[in-house]
């Protein structure tokens, strides 16, 4: 069978036949009733690549049908719940923004990005650094699916969402490999240099 593209355009009837993939895929993971947190692993969602279906599809489309955001962290949080030191909990509806930062760190560097990209301005991301160079990139990390309720967009029109309560529950966690984020990477030796 041929692998597709989720990501490219297709007729409705193909359409069609990846999203009841992708809604099979996620009703199977959702236990009924149950305040669970649910836990996709890397492992899991191989299954869904191996049928052409590629991560950044099914978390844009399964967040968009249930109302979620996605918050991308190359850390593990081990309770059920985010929390800022700042005062505010950042939130993406574009899953290529939370697999970007579940796998690179903004500690020690800058990461720049835009808050707005379609096809004719596509994601880059641009990584400054020391002179050392050093950065953190993990090979693994994780991304935390929260409800939308309570998030304002900001700056409007963007990706960016942030809530305003310091702790926010998650409900579903994702295990994120680097090979998922399929955008341009740059790195520049440049942080500081003005």
């Amino acid at each position: 069978m041929e692998k597709l593209d989720f990501l490219q355009p297709h007729s409705q009837e193909v359409a069609q036949a990846i999203e009841k993939k992708m809604d099979d895929f996620f009703d199977q993971l959702m236990p009924k009733n149950s305040n669970d947190v649910i836990k996709i692993s890397a492992d899991k969602v191989k299954n869904l690549e191996t049928e052409g279906i590629r991560l950044e599809a099914f978390l844009d489309y399964i967040c968009a049908k249930h109302g979620y955001l996605m918050h991308g962290s190359i850390t593990e949080i081990k309770d059920n719940y985010l929390k800022s030191q700042f005062g505010n909990v950042f939130a993406s509806d574009r899953s290529a923004i939370a697999i970007m930062r579940s796998i690179y760190s903004n500690r020690n560097v800058n990461l720049e990005y835009p808050y707005q990209y379609d096809d004719q301005h596509p994601l880059k991301l641009v990584v400054h650094t020391p002179e050392d160079g050093r950065y953190i990139s993990q090979d693994n990390g994780f991304i935390y699916l929260v409800k939308k309720d309570g998030f304002f967009n900001e700056p409007a029109g963007s990706w960016q969402f942030v809530s305003q309560s310091p702790e926010v529950n998650y409900f579903i966690v994702v295990e994120t490999k680097k090979a998922d984020f399929n955008h341009p990477v740059e790195v520049k030796n440049d942080l500081g240099k003005e």
